[in-house]
């Protein structure tokens, strides 16, 4: 509008409002029946618009646009303002010349001519100068109106200014100017309303474009910020996230503040977009507008984040097609994230070019100091640009060469050389992809020091990346319904780099224990290949990816011509990513036949280092911080140390804390709680083995120690001896979970009662460790949530799960199953149609003592109540176990032993247990 050959945009809604009003007016004859006027106005107001609305729902179920749908719903507010406002006026005025003067706006989205299902109805009184008596005249018509709207029961935004302050008004408050920058008159004078224009154009915008226009790039850089700062995040922020509808309402905001431009047709025009651009740029805000529509009519309120729950309830709404459910969100949410890129991308590379000409001509004539050509492409304001045109199309390689360029010089790719190099992407393909000089530049881009993540984000971003290296392209917005897994398939990988690359320029902890690692890698491409390549092999939908992912590397790897050695590294980091993870939280790394193991399959320490490098990365890009630990950390340390030992390298123990058993012993005895004595310290130790040692922090193992006093303390001072256990419970809220420590006598059922009394009241284990002492003291230690994610908290669950204890202890055969089956049918059904295979698997050569049990299978309420019940009915003891929940699966590892001490080895034996553990978990 700042533009004095700005855009004339007509009303958005002004083709669909004949035929409303028009059965409004059929609506009142048939009404009134001969009387002047309707008695029940809110009634008859409301009774039409329940007909128009239901129409409404019924054609967006039938496939209509999002945009058509929302102007549609503006188009009916608006035919029954425009009613209303002259059926107030003839009420309460005789003749128009009575009528003071007032024009009736709409304003914000209602201006826009977009309202979806459950959206506020934003309006706006603007008066003009008037006399004490039109003034009173002017608020027996707004009460009027207001009081109809609110009996109809519309949610409305109001407000009422006179047309001498609204432009103070307006550049006070920058979110009063951009609902006003929409404003559209409904009804009154056409006089006042182009006053209200020219005053709005003149005084509010004119010579003010520069402070609209930064306001709304730091309001968009700041919601970016608060909704996750990618578009890829698994519960997507509809209205304001990266991508949202917001990030497109706010480019035309500031397109027409600055050049007048408010319609898609005329950015095209305007040669900043090209036509299939601008297709895809309304393609995507309307595929938007109609998820937000359906989310509105599912919560029958105003909703705006597409959580986990929802989005399966959208799908289904959508009518998309999958062959089960996961599979149909899937396909939605990959949608979604297409559309939220397109807008995201597009927008961003919009405002980024009209920061570059504003820079051009403040500055124009001024010497560019610093400036000039990298090769063949122009340096400006610090950014690659754009050649000659046609210069790319003539060789598509040098899309590649401009990001090595790049990153050489630490300087970002420009949106105008951005624009272009989406635009040549399709001439980037075949054999021009195996030519040597493509292989090398890609290499050397994998090869870079601290800045691989950022590189490669910013091909992904033009959609480069994907036909580079095609195996990766799948992963572009691929869903992953796991709890712990924040982002998309393909957010996840440059997490991962993004990661790898802070190990460079890190120097806090965690990163700073693995850099001397990364020092000790001669090809540091491998490593980066290979992360971009772990998990590929999840677009195939398989549980156990792994195989796939190396699959693929092998494909990449033998087209890069890399020699033998460097493919099988690259292969093997692929298929095992996994590893390292899985021994040191599944497996009892004090038994010598653990490591041995390990040490078989990884085979060098340069494959443990760069594995060792993957595990860290991989699990920091999954969620960040929230899935690191300083425990986790221990054991990875203890697993990546006592592997090196066995290849034979000393290690000075950085990234690992030392600490021997008798170490932390004395560090017990002097740092106790004042009740513990230290003869209980003493037993403690004596009475456990040293893989608890290894396992337990020593925070966790202060608790343990005040809970067997308190429980040994009510042994003694209880009339009969008691069999209820004593329950330490800790919310963990910020990491969204509860650490409980159970400690009671150690006998049969003990651990199935347990959690048995978790699922009864609904909450999940997300993980386990379990210790006997060889006094006959039990401490079972559990990490819990609730099936969503959220903190069990203890105000709520700590009570009740004490009062199930005592009564599944006093009672032997006390039977939870009823309880259960409950809180299952309480889940949201994405939840209980999680689809992957359940696997059962028996280890008897790992470990001397013990036969190990690895079980793999969807996460389910009660689930480790029913394995817990079946073995111990089946007269098997539950040594220790590993219970983790992760990624959507139950991943549990017991250590099993008969109740005579021996090993379960027998065929038969195990392919009894295995039939009566499927049975107990319904499979």
């Amino acid at each position: 509008m700042g533009n004095p050959d700005k855009e004339i945009l007509p009303d958005p809604v002004a083709s669909l409002l004949r035929p409303l009003e028009k059965a409004l007016r059929e609506a009142e004859r048939e009404l009134v029946s001969g009387e002047k006027r309707i008695v029940d106005r809110a009634g008859f107001y409301r009774k039409f618009l329940r007909q128009e609305l239901h129409a409404l729902r019924t054609e967006h179920s039938l496939g209509e646009g999002g945009r058509t749908r929302a102007r549609r719903q503006a188009a009916l507010l608006t035919s029954l303002l425009r009613h209303l406002w002259r059926s107030t006026v003839e009420r309460i005025f005789r003749t128009a010349e009575d009528l003071p003067p007032l024009l009736l706006a709409a304003v914000g989205g209602f201006g826009r001519g977009e309202l979806c299902p459950y959206s506020d109805v934003d309006i706006l009184f603007l008066s003009g100068a008037c006399t004490k008596e039109e003034e009173e005249r002017v608020v027996e018509i707004v009460q009027e109106i207001l009081y109809t709207l609110w009996d109809i029961g519309l949610q409305v935004g109001h407000s009422t200014r006179q047309l001498e302050e609204i432009v103070g008004y307006a550049n006070q408050d920058l979110l009063t100017k951009t609902a006003l920058l929409e404003a559209r008159l409904i009804a009154g004078p056409q006089a006042l309303w182009n006053e209200f224009q020219m005053l709005f154009e003149q005084n509010c915008l004119q010579g003010r474009e520069d402070e609209y226009v930064e306001w709304r790039m730091e309001d968009q850089r700041a919601r970016h910020g608060k909704y996750g700062g990618t578009v890829l995040v698994q519960e997507p922020h509809v209205k304001n996230g990266c991508g949202s509808l917001r990030d497109y309402q706010n480019l035309f905001w500031v397109l027409r503040v600055r050049e007048g431009i408010g319609s898609t047709d005329q950015l095209v025009k305007s040669g900043r977009l090209d036509s299939k651009e601008g297709k895809h740029l309304d393609q995507a805000y309307d595929f938007l507008l109609r998820v937000r529509a359906e989310m509105h009519y599912l919560e029958k309120r105003s909703s705006d984040l597409l959580t986990l729950g929802l989005q399966a309830r959208v799908a289904g709404g959508l009518h998309y097609q999958g062959p089960n459910l996961l599979r149909r969100i899937e396909e939605c949410m990959r949608d979604y994230y297409r559309h939220a890129h397109v807008i995201y991308q597009l927008s961003k590379l919009v405002f980024e070019d009209l920061v570059k000409v504003r820079r051009k001509s403040v500055s124009a004539g001024a010497n560019r100091a610093g400036e000039g050509d990298i090769e063949e492409f122009p340096l400006i304001e610090g950014k690659l640009e754009s050649p000659p045109r046609r210069w790319l199309r003539e060789n598509p390689l040098r899309i590649l060469k401009a990001f090595v360029l790049s990153e050489l010089h630490g300087v970002e790719i420009g949106p105008g050389l951005a624009m272009e190099i989406t635009r040549a992407l399709p001439l980037l393909r075949g054999p021009l992809l195996q030519r040597k000089e493509a292989r090398e530049m890609l290499l050397a881009l994998l090869s870079s020091k601290g800045r691989v993540g950022r590189v490669l984000r910013s091909m992904h971003e033009l959609g480069l990346l994907g036909r580079l290296v095609p195996e990766f392209a799948p992963l572009t917005c691929l869903v992953q319904h796991e709890f712990y897994h924040r982002y998309t398939a393909d957010e996840h990988t440059l997490r991962c780099l993004e990661m790898l690359d802070r190990i460079w320029i890190d120097p806090d902890p965690p990163f700073s224990a693995f850099r001397p690692l990364l020092e000790n890698v001669e090809r540091p491409y491998l490593l980066s290949l290979a992360i971009l390549l772990h998990d590929t092999g999840r677009a195939m939908n398989r549980r156990h990816h792994a195989e796939e992912s190396a699959t693929n590397a092998m494909r990449v790897a033998k087209r890069f011509r890399l020699p033998p050695r460097e493919l099988a590294t690259v292969v093997f980091l692929a298929s095992n990513h996994l590893l390292m993870w899985e021994t040191a939280l599944r497996r009892d790394l004090e038994e010598k036949e653990t490591i041995e193991t390990f040490c078989r399959v990884v085979g060098t320490q340069e494959r443990l280092d760069l594995l060792m490098v993957l595990t860290f990365v991989d699990a920091e890009g999954t969620a960040g911080s929230d899935s690191w630990s300083s425990w986790k950390e221990l054991l990875l340390w203890r697993l990546y140390r006592a592997a090196s030992a066995s290849f034979g390298r000393a290690l000075s123990g950085e990234g690992e804390p030392k600490r021997s058993k008798e170490e932390v012993a004395e560090r017990m005895r002097e740092q106790r709680n004042s009740e513990v004595s230290v003869e209980e310290v003493d037993a403690h130790f004596a009475n456990l083995p040293a893989g608890y040692f290894v396992h337990c922090p020593e925070e966790r193992i202060r608790r343990h120690l005040v809970a067997v006093h308190e429980f040994l303390v009510q042994q003694v001072v209880a009339v009969e001896p008691s069999l209820c256990p004593v329950v330490d419970w800790i919310d963990r809220s910020e990491q969204g979970y509860s650490e409980i420590v159970v400690v009671t006598w150690d006998r049969a059922r003990v651990f199935a009662r347990i959690c048995g009394s978790f699922a009864a009241l609904g909450i999940s284990i997300l993980r386990a460790d379990v210790y006997s002492r060889s006094d006959g003291i039990a401490i079972d230690t559990f990490w819990v949530c609730l099936p969503q994610g959220q903190t069990a908290a203890a105000d709520r669950y700590l009570a009740p799960f004490c009062r199930l204890l005592e009564q599944a202890f006093s009672v032997e055969e006390f039977d939870f199953s009823p309880l259960v089956e409950k809180e299952v049918e309480r889940l949201p059904e994405w939840i209980r149609q999680a689809e992957f295979p359940t696997r059962i698997h028996f280890d008897t050569s790992s470990s001397r003592r013990f036969t190990i049990l690895d079980l793999e299978t969807p996460d389910r309420p009660g689930l480790l109540y029913k394995i817990a019940s079946t073995l111990a009915a089946s007269g098997i003891d539950v040594a220790s176990a590993r219970i983790a929940t992760e990624k959507g699966a139950a991943l549990d590892t017991f250590y099993l032993r008969k109740a005579d001490g021996g090993k379960l080895e027998e065929d038969k034996e195990i392919e009894r247990l295995t039939r009566r553990l499927r049975k107990a978990m319904g499979i």
